[in-house]
């Protein structure tokens, strides 16, 4: 059943044949895709119905995202009220910090304003005995030594003031109360010995009104002068030298520190100098010198000095310097050699002394400039004190360098017994040497060829320090005094026995001896009755003679047996 036959057989069968087989393929697909149109219905109503949930679910999700966003700002607005209260506490935390902090160090700095307040009262209380005292001191004591300073003069003044019921400072140290331990320091750089006589002539030296008149038989004072003022370009000179007129007229010119040396004849020429008749021409500051007149600069000190302890003075040219007295007392040269003894034998105690000074005046320093700072921000601040940083960094800052000082000074303590105690250890080495020195001095009784200077004898110690061979082996303190007085006392006798006639070496030897019998160490002295038995005559009779066996009194004298009844009469010669 085809076309071809279909249309063979009949024309109109054709035709009729492709219908025919349309229809048939047409009623197939219609079968076929009946199943697809109902599942395409099935379909069409699920997505009708899936559309409409959608829209009910976008719905559901604007409302839940316009919610959220709600939520989103409610928890923006809370984190930034909760950041706000953090930072709020904070601050708060910070202030109460500070505040705790600022009241701490404001009572530690009221408890220590309260004591300087009470100090300062007392001070009050005492600065016009206290300044009388020191101008007293450095108007009239420069010309006494150091026994009549300390034993007459000072009780003088305190005892004038004390009948005219001025108050002064007890225990007031003029050395203290008109120098700063760290000027005392810069004067020891400068080779100023370390006595209390040689500070207190410095601190004169150091205030003075009228030039100085130096009384300098050591030349300790020439060479601590000549130190200090060297960067200042100081000239030495004297009345017998042909430049003089030069170098004075340099000096005043240039402003330069002069020192005259050998002043016992005085040059009239300097005394418009010394009554400093100083007149103003045209700006210019004249001062005349002979025939002519001289600039004069502000910055000239003229500074006069003998070496003659024994010479007097004219009073009207006394009253016209300062009299400085360098000559050296026993107390002084005790020190002095002290000073050299503990520098050889414990620099470090030496060195511990000298820091302890610079810190004496580095601490006041300190504190003086934090309670400035400190005083300057208070009066500078502006608005809340909390909130001013460099205000409370230097109430910290002063807190904590009161403390540091306090215990500092705690442990200044504990080094000042420590350098007692060594001290005392080597006193009998300095007493010794002072002893010594001075019976030196007295040679010239005997001849007066015997001329010893202070050089010579320091000389001797230094010796002593350094080259004494037995020394090595020794550790122990008091062994090493032991062994450097016995140096000591064998170098000096050697050493001027050389200068000596034969017939005063003897004598020489016996002073010797008795002053090291009376030098106090670790052995003891020897008593005082037993020395005066030794060295003077017998001044027994024989009614006192002593009680002696047959065999013995056969062959004694009676000054002997005499002598021998003295002798047992003294207690470490008893039964």
């Amino acid at each position: 059943f085809t076309y071809d036959q279909a249309n063979k057989g009949s024309k109109a069968c054709g035709p009729l044949q492709k219908w025919v087989v349309a229809q048939i393929n047409y009623a197939e697909i219609l079968h076929e895709i009946k199943p697809l149109r109902m599942e395409l219905e099935s379909l069409e109503k699920q997505f009708a119905e899936g559309c409409q949930q959608q829209s009910q679910l976008q719905e559901q999700i604007s409302v839940l995202e316009a919610r959220l966003e709600a939520l989103k700002r409610e928890y923006a607005l809370l984190i930034s009220e909760s950041n706000a209260l953090r930072g709020e506490m904070a601050v708060v935390g910070t202030k109460v910090g500070r505040s705790s902090s600022l009241l701490a160090s404001l009572s530690e700095e009221r408890r220590r304003w309260e004591l300087e307040s009470a100090s300062f009262s007392s001070q009050i209380a005492t600065v016009l005995g206290d300044c009388l005292v020191g101008g007293a001191f450095l108007a009239y004591i420069g010309y006494f030594d150091e026994f009549f300073r300390t034993r007459v003069l000072l009780p003088a003044f305190l005892d004038a003031l004390d009948e005219h019921h001025v108050a002064v400072r007890p225990g007031l140290s003029v050395v203290e109360y008109l120098s700063r331990p760290d000027t005392r320091l810069d004067w020891a750089a400068h080779r100023l010995p370390s006595d209390e006589l040689c500070v207190q002539n410095a601190i004169i030296l150091h205030r003075f009104r009228r030039y100085p008149l130096l009384v300098d038989p050591t030349g300790q004072a020439t060479a601590f002068l000549m130190s200090q003022h060297k960067s200042r370009k100081i000239s030495k000179t004297s009345f017998l030298d042909p430049a003089f007129m030069k170098v004075l007229e340099g000096a005043l010119r240039f402003g330069c520190p002069l020192l005259v040396q050998d002043v016992e004849a005085l040059d009239p020429i300097i005394n418009p100098i010394l009554n400093k008749e100083i007149h103003r021409t045209g700006g210019r500051h004249l001062i005349r010198l002979g025939d002519q007149d001289i600039d004069i600069s502000p910055s000239f000190d003229l500074f006069l000095s003998t070496r003659d302890s024994t010479f007097a003075f004219a009073p009207d040219l006394c009253g016209r310097v300062t009299m400085v007295n360098f000559t050296v007392t026993p107390g002084s040269l005790q020190s002095q050699c002290l000073h050299h003894i503990l520098l050889a034998e414990r620099p470090d105690v030496e060195r511990d002394r000298s820091d302890m000074l610079k810190l004496q005046g580095e601490f006041q320093m300190k504190l003086r400039i934090l309670e400035q700072s400190l005083l300057k921000a208070i009066s500078d601040a502006q608005g809340n004190l909390l909130e001013n940083d460099a205000l409370i960094s230097t109430l910290e800052t002063l807190k904590t360098e009161s403390h540091e000082i306090q215990q500092k000074i705690e442990n200044m303590e504990v080094t000042m017994r420590t350098i007692a105690a060594v001290s005392a250890l080597y006193t009998p080495i300095a007493v010794a040497c002072s002893r010594v020195y001075f019976t030196l001095v007295q040679l010239p009784e005997l001849h007066p060829m015997y001329q010893f200077s202070l050089p010579f004898f320091l000389n001797i110690l230094g010796t002593v320090l350094r080259d004494t061979a037995s020394l090595k082996d020794v550790k122990d303190p008091a062994d090493r005094v032991a062994v450097l007085l016995h140096g000591l006392f064998t170098v000096a006798f050697t050493r001027v026995c050389r200068s000596l006639l034969q017939e005063d070496q003897l004598a020489w030897a016996l002073r010797l001896c008795q002053i090291r019998l009376r030098v106090p160490d670790y052995h003891g002295v020897v008593p005082e009755a037993e020395m005066e038995l030794l060295l003077r005559p017998t001044l027994g009779s024989a009614a006192a003679a002593a009680v002696l066996p047959a065999e013995l009194a056969a062959v004694v004298t009676p000054a002997q047996s005499a002598a021998l009844a003295e002798l047992l009469r003294l207690p470490a010669f008893a039964n």
